[in-house]
């Protein structure tokens, strides 16, 4: 996956063509993961020849579509090895393609889009719509995203999966956090890396998540057009004091649906729930509240992966332990500066950003082991 990623971003930096980067894409797709690509062109098929009669029922599709996802996520993920992989994905974006009028091709080359489908974001049909300008420094700015997703692929999740996968202890929750945190947000990078390079746009899908202050705030900067398909799809009527409620009920079964029916997703949602109850009755005690956000982060990783700790101190060693130390200083880093100090640098050098970024991507292709799967293409 990440050397498909790899050759598409060299294509991309040397052709700034849209078209010939998504075509690709859905080579890749094809090529690399045919039964996925096969489901895609059927759901394609199907949304083209039943459009407006889909309409009509605009209103039912999300939950045909997050039942559908419940259902593979339940039976079909670890049965088929992750065939299926980038399936759940399809099937949300495509609910924004219902009343669009395009071609047959463009619907299964969008669906189907190698650097987002498996991971996500859920792109919209705007997001794929060309930049009117490209310039150098926005060239650099893409190579630089690209490159750090990379580096946090293959080095910071590289690590971290080692330290959660290895530990019992209740550390476990943190060990995951961090793990799922730079392995998610490092295909998400990349592929905005790529998308930018190619000449549109692909929407965030982190912003800063672990520096929110309720549990409310995280879920909205935690894969962020997931919860936002949820405010699309899934209008919360009512009081205005049990909205915020309804709201948080209608995000979190989503999210927990959309991982499967088992019983550690189920602790998980009602653990959200139960939080965010609970947060909403101390908003004002800033002390309780900080104590609780970090509570959140120390538990939920037990129900998610339908476990329990065994032991108090961690089970990795020493090495293993700075090393994630490590990996959390770089994406606090990440999360606190990038964004707001790295423009100002890349418009200063972009050529020197460019050429250290070709070198970096180059050197990681033929030194890094870049074999692997992506946590949260599972789902």
């Amino acid at each position: 996956m990440v050397t498909a990623l790899i050759i598409l971003y060299f294509i991309s930096s040397l052709t700034n063509s849209k078209k010939i980067v998504i075509f690709l894409g859905t080579i890749f797709s094809l090529v690399l993961y045919p039964q996925t690509f096969v489901v895609i062109c059927i759901l394609a098929i199907f949304v083209k020849t039943f459009g407006e009669y889909l309409q009509e029922k605009i209103s039912i599709i999300p939950i045909v579509v997050l039942a559908i996802v419940l259902i593979k996520n339940t039976f079909f993920s670890a049965v088929d090895g992750y065939q299926l992989l980038g399936v759940s994905f399809a099937l949300f974006q495509v609910c924004y393609y219902i009343k669009s009028n395009i071609s047959l091709y463009a619907l299964v080359s969008k669906l189907s889009f190698f650097p987002q489908l498996y991971c996500g974001p859920i792109v919209k049909p705007s997001g794929f719509e060309r930049l009117k300008k490209i310039t150098l420094k926005s060239q650099a700015l893409y190579h630089c995203i690209f490159s750090v997703g990379l580096f946090f692929k293959l080095y910071l999740a590289y690590i971290t999966k080692s330290a959660y996968e290895n530990d019992e202890s209740i550390f476990y929750s943190i060990f995951w956090w961090v793990y799922m945190y730079s392995d998610y947000l490092s295909w998400s990078l990349m592929g905005i890396g790529i998308a930018g390079l190619s000449g549109f746009k692909m929407p965030l899908s982190f912003r800063a998540p672990f520096f929110t202050h309720n549990i409310s705030q995280f879920w909205s900067r935690w894969n962020i057009t997931v919860y936002q398909w949820c405010s699309d799809f899934f209008k919360v009527s009512g009081r205005r004091k049990y909205k915020a409620y309804l709201k948080i009920v209608t995000s979190v079964s989503v999210l927990s649906l959309w991982h499967g029916a088992t019983v550690g997703f189920l602790i998980f949602g009602l653990v959200n729930l139960l939080l965010f109850i609970f947060q909403n009755k101390i908003k004002r005690k800033h002390n309780w509240l900080l104590v609780s956000q970090i509570l959140f982060f120390v538990v939920l990783g037990f129900p998610f992966n339908n476990t329990l700790p065994k032991t108090i101190f961690p089970c990795i060693d020493i090495k293993q332990i700075f090393y994630v130390v490590v990996s959390v200083f770089v994406l606090y880093l990440f999360d606190m500066y990038f964004y707001k100090k790295i423009r100002k640098f890349v418009s200063n050098y972009p050529m020197t950003i460019i050429c250290a970024c070709l070198f970096f991507v180059t050197f990681s292709f033929f030194v890094r082991n870049l074999d692997g799967v992506f946590y949260y293409a599972q789902f």
